[in-house]
């Protein structure tokens, strides 16, 4: 058997220890640069595959399509993962099919995700182990083919546990890699309402919360001590780090977080308590819990964590250029209800009259153009910013190519540069157009390769300049560190998209061009036969998943690219135009309106002019909104056009009066 190993760490090193022993050719070893940064207590799988003479590489994207033809060009049987950082893609795993096997650290289906060894304890498990299984383009969920368990000790670190992990993977190659060369291995499916997922982990998380209970403060102490960051609190604005404790009888009454002894160091918990038997001031060494009490000058009865500050906190503020738009208006609403500051430039008020007036909302009616100067301040002064500001029709991008670059592009770079110089955050908006004519049946953000129509049809100069900008901007981000993410929103709906005024003049998406057929009681037109699918995502979860950008303070979703859409909201334009007409007709004014006057295809090049062109489908992956963001979302395409339809009717009674509907409203096709 001839394999290529995708390997890192200790388990790697364990993986390919195994298949050195068991006479496994390894064509090559692909593994990640040691970082120093983690201590390097850990073995290095470069440095041991070297030393057998076995190719080794660490590229920065193992899936690029130079390192997919070495691959082939090696002719594998199987490819294996262990510990392998990075995500490796279809292009790969199509080259050896049902044979590509990952080693992951928890007994799956349970622990899928990153971090299990680290989870296993702080979650105060009694046992876990090593799982060989097959890989599939989702992490962790295919089918079994080994597992080795181990108990979990009631003093287990997430160190030892890692030690004892190796030995279980080694054994369990041992045993399983014979049964595979012979042809006679097994495959299980695993039971996916078993499966649990988490997170990756930061220091941020092991913050010490005193009111939980003495054991899971010392599960957490546990699964993050030395070599990992640790497990901390604060004795005022000193931080300290706990790297051992034993759980203690309380002191019922006591406040949690309340130093009940300093000989030992005892603290109490929202149950029992906990004696910090070792820790270390951040500037200073590693000691017991009594020398670092005296070092501290902590006495009986103080309270552990971070003290208040004297002044209130300043409340993180948000800029966003093009503030009343779709995105931007419901975007404000969130940010205020979670006591962010928003800070807003528009042309016009329309979407945000009802915010003008609230505390925290500051609004200024500009042209990001004009207003330079108001716009590089705020950029200064804000902690993120957000440039929603862009021609976003299709009719618009071949009438208007120019104006399109012009604003889509040039004046949002200035807004780059501006954030790459005061080392603002910027969440920038990407377009799901920039895969362009891409045959992929799922649009992936690491791997769909971006492709763009003749430069004939103006219709891709929107999607060509967002993804010019979306290159600059990754650029800035690894040259110039700028603190970025990109997100591509998917056909997102809901009240407030568009006006039906701008629907007249063809400059708004389809949905409202739909409606204002409805409404005017004209022939809804469907181009090119209303054929193109799109997968529709409701206005409020793309908001809570452009939110849960904003206040990702971790940096998990830094230097991501994040599609943020709904692929099982999958539909035709015709299919989108029969549910409208469904809702429009269920309405109590529907009375009020226009008899329906049915549908007309018509060609796309009559309907937006000669340089139009299309792509007929386009669906997400959305596995970066899930790992980085636990973002899945879940309302459907008929309740989101309910909530559409029911809007703008309302909105048009508003606008004209119920008695001006009849009267001045068209009544035939």
């Amino acid at each position: 058997m001839k394999i290529v190993l995708f390997a890192y760490h200790e388990i790697g090193v364990a993986a390919l220890e195994a298949m050195l022993r068991s006479g496994i050719e390894i064509a090559a070893v692909f593994t990640h640069t040691d970082d120093p940064a983690e201590g390097g207590w850990y073995r290095s799988v470069a440095r041991v595959a070297a030393q057998e003479g076995i190719p080794v590489f660490a590229p920065e994207n193992p899936n690029h399509p130079i390192w997919v033809d070495r691959i082939q060009q090696w002719d594998p049987d199987a490819i294996f993962s262990a510990h392998y950082r990075s995500m490796i893609g279809s292009k790969i795993l199509d080259l050896c099919p049902d044979a590509c096997f990952n080693i992951h650290a928890s007994l799956l289906p349970k622990y899928r995700g990153r971090c299990p060894i680290n989870w296993v304890i702080i979650n105060g498990e009694s046992e876990t182990g090593v799982t060989l299984h097959h890989m599939t383009s989702v992490a962790d969920a295919g089918d079994i083919v080994a597992q080795q368990k181990i108990t979990i000790d009631e003093d287990e670190t997430a160190a030892t546990l890692t030690s004892r992990l190796v030995k279980a993977t080694g054994a369990m190659l041992d045993d399983a890699i014979p049964a595979m060369q012979r042809g006679d291995s097994t495959r299980t499916l695993q039971d996916a309402s078993r499966a649990t997922t988490y997170p990756g982990r930061c220091p941020e998380d092991g913050r010490i919360d005193w009111s939980d209970s003495a054991t899971a403060i010392q599960s957490l102490v546990r699964g993050v001590t030395y070599p990992w960051p640790g497990a901390f609190s604060f004795a005022g604005d000193r931080k300290i780090l706990v790297w051992q404790a034993t759980v203690m009888p309380g002191a019922p009454g006591t406040s949690p977080g309340t130093v009940l002894s300093t000989t030992p160091l005892t603290v109490s918990c929202g149950e029992d308590a906990l004696q910090i038997d070792a820790g270390q001031d951040e500037d200073g060494v590693w000691s017991s819990g009594s020398h670092l009490a005296k070092e501290l000058n902590l006495v009986d009865g103080m309270r552990l964590g971070k003290s208040d500050p004297v002044a209130a906190p300043r409340k993180r503020s948000v800029l966003i250029l093009g503030v009343n738009g779709f995105i931007g208006s419901h975007l404000s609403e969130q940010l205020l209800a979670n006591d962010y500051e928003v800070f807003g430039m528009d042309l016009r008020s329309t979407n945000v009259a009802h915010l003008v007036d609230r505390p925290g909302f500051h609004y200024l009616e500009g042209d990001i153009a004009i207003n330079r100067e108001w716009v590089e301040y705020h950029v200064r002064k804000c902690d993120v910013v957000l440039p929603l500001v862009a021609i976003a029709t299709p009719i618009e991008y071949v009438r208007n190519p120019l104006r399109v670059f012009e604003l889509d592009f040039e004046q949002n770079l200035q807004v780059v540069r501006d954030c790459v110089k005061y080392g603002r955050r910027i969440i920038f908006p990407s377009t799901s157009e920039v895969y362009g004519m891409c045959t992929d049946m799922a649009f992936d953000e690491d791997e769909s390769n971006l492709v763009l129509g003749p430069i004939s049809k103006q219709r891709w100069i929107y999607s060509c300049s967002k993804q010019l900008l979306d290159r600059v901007i990754w650029a800035y981000g690894v040259k110039e560190g700028l603190d970025f993410t990109l997100f591509r929103p998917f056909n997102w709906i809901g009240p407030r998209l568009d006006t039906l005024d701008a629907a007249r003049v063809g400059s708004s998406r389809a949905i409202t061009q739909l409606i204002l057929n409805l409404v005017e009681g004209t022939p809804i037109q469907l181009v090119d036969g209303g054929e193109q699918k799109r997968c529709f995502t409701d206005v409020n979860e793309g908001v809570d998943c452009l939110f849960r950008m904003i206040d990702d303070t971790t940096g998990r979703s830094t230097s991501q690219i994040i599609n943020v859409g709904n692929p099982d909201n999958e539909a035709s334009i015709k299919e989108l135009a029969e549910m409208i007409v469904a809702r429009f007709d269920k309405h109590p004014l529907r009375h009020r309106f226009p008899p329906f006057a049915g549908y007309r295809i018509v060609e796309s090049g009559k309907y937006y002019g000669k340089g139009y062109q299309d792509v007929q489908h386009r669906r997400p992956s959305i596995r970066n909104a899930t790992r980085t963001l636990d973002w899945v979302p879940t309302i459907s395409t008929e309740e989101s056009v309910a909530r559409t339809v029911d809007w703008f009717i309302e909105d048009h009674v508003r606008a004209l009066g119920a008695a001006q509907i009849t009267s001045e409203a068209p009544t035939g096709a």
